[in-house]
C-alpha cells in the first residue's frame, strides 16, 4: 500500500508525535504554517474528514485506504468505476454496511471525496488559492482525529468562517456586477415604471381590462423567467401548464408586482434580488430577474389554485 504522509516511524525529536491504536498507527506531522493559504488548505481537508465521521456511520471504514483514495483522486477525474462498489458496501438505500466490500469501498469513498472537493473548489474559482498538499495533510490528520496537534477546533472554525465570508462577498460582488448592467438596460426602456417605491419595475406589453389581484387572490398565469444575462431559466409555456397559485405563496416581487396588473394583460416584471430569492433556496435563480407574465385569470382564494397542503 502507498505510504502516506507519515512515512514510517520517525523519532519524536524530528518534530513528530506517534499516535494510534496498533494497526492504524500513524505519526502525526507537526506543521508550521507559512501563510494563511496553507492554514486554510489544511483546515478544509480536516473539515472534509470530519464531515464524513460526524454521525458515526462510517467509523468502520479502513482509514488508511480512505486517505489513500482521497490522495489519489484529488482531481477532476470522476471515479465512476467506484459507484457499484460503494452501492454494494452501503446498499441501495445507503443504510447497510456490507464488510465484504469494506476495503475496496473505503478507498472508493476516499476517491469520491477527493473528486467532489476538487470539483467544488474549481466551481467556486478557489482552486488556485489552495495548497493541495496541505489539503491532503489536513484530510489525513482529520481522519485519524489528530488534526488538533496543528490547528485547534476554534482556530479551524475561524479560518473556515473567514473563507465562507470571502466566498459570500465574492458571490454578491459577481451578482451586483451583472445586476448593474441589468438595471441600466431596464431603466433605459421607454414605458417601464416603478411600482410605488418598491424597487420593482413593470413594463406593459398588452393592457388587460379585467380585475387586479390583491394579496389574498388566487391567480392563473403563464410566465417566462430570465436572469440578468437574459438566459431563459423557466417557462410555463414550455411545460404547457399555466401556474395556479395564491398570491400569498409567491416571492415578494410577485406579491408587490401582480396587484399592478390586470387580468388579460401581458407584462414584464423586473424584480431586484432582494425581492426574489436572496436568502432563500440556494438552488433558486440568483440576482435580479425578469418575468414575462400573461395574467390569465384572477379570483378569490380557493377558486383557482389548489389548496395548499398542511404539514
Amino acid at each position: 500500500m502507498k505510504k502516506l504522509l507519515f512515512i514510517g516511524l520517525i523519532p519524536a525529536f524530528f518534530g513528530f508525535t506517534a499516535c494510534g491504536d496498533g494497526e492504524d498507527e500513524v505519526v502525526v506531522e507537526k506543521i508550521e504554517f507559512k501563510n494563511n493559504k496553507e492554514k486554510l488548505s489544511f483546515a478544509l481537508g480536516v473539515e472534509n474528514a470530519a464531515s464524513l465521521f460526524k454521525d458515526g456511520k462510517f467509523d468502520a471504514l479502513d482509514k488508511a485506504l480512505l486517505v489513500e483514495g482521497f490522495d489519489s483522486n484529488l482531481s477532476s477525474d470522476q471515479p465512476t468505476d467506484c459507484e457499484a462498489t460503494i452501492q454494494k458496501l452501503l446498499g441501495p438505500q445507503g443504510q447497510d454496511f456490507d464488510t465484504t466490500y469494506l476495503k475496496e469501498g473505503s478507498k472508493c469513498i476516499g476517491r469520491f471525496m477527493g473528486f467532489e472537493f476538487f470539483a467544488q473548489m474549481t466551481q467556486l474559482g478557489e482552486l488556485s488559492e489552495l495548497d493541495l498538499k496541505m489539503v491532503k495533510k489536513g484530510f489525513m490528520q482529520g481522519v485519524y482525529e489528530q488534526d488538533t496537534v496543528n490547528l485547534s477546533v476554534v482556530d479551524r472554525t475561524q479560518v473556515i468562517a473567514d473563507f465562507g465570508k470571502k466566498l459570500e462577498n465574492k458571490f454578491y460582488a459577481e451578482i451586483k456586477s451583472k445586476d448593474d448592467i441589468f438595471w441600466k438596460d431596464v431603466l433605459s426602456r421607454k414605458g417601464v415604471e416603478q411600482i410605488g417605491q418598491t424597487g420593482i419595475y413593470l413594463e406593459t406589453v398588452k393592457k388587460g381590462s379585467g380585475a387586479k389581484p390583491d394579496m389574498n387572490s388566487d391567480f392563473e398565469a403563464n410566465y417566462i423567467l430570465t436572469n440578468a444575462l437574459g438566459d431563459t431559466l423557466e417557462s410555463s409555456y414550455a411545460s404547457g401548464q399555466p401556474l395556479k397559485m395564491n398570491l400569498s405563496g409567491v416571492i415578494k416581487g410577485w406579491q408587490e408586482g401582480f396587484p399592478a396588473m390586470n387580468k388579460g394583460g401581458k407584462y414584464r416584471l423586473f424584480v431586484p434580488y432582494e425581492k426574489a430569492y436572496k436568502g432563500g433556496n440556494p438552488q433558486a435563480p440568483q440576482g435580479a430577474l425578469c418575468f414575462y407574465v400573461e395574467l390569465i385569470n384572477v379570483g378569490a382564494a380557493g377558486t383557482i389554485a389548489p389548496p395548499r397542503q398542511q404539514y
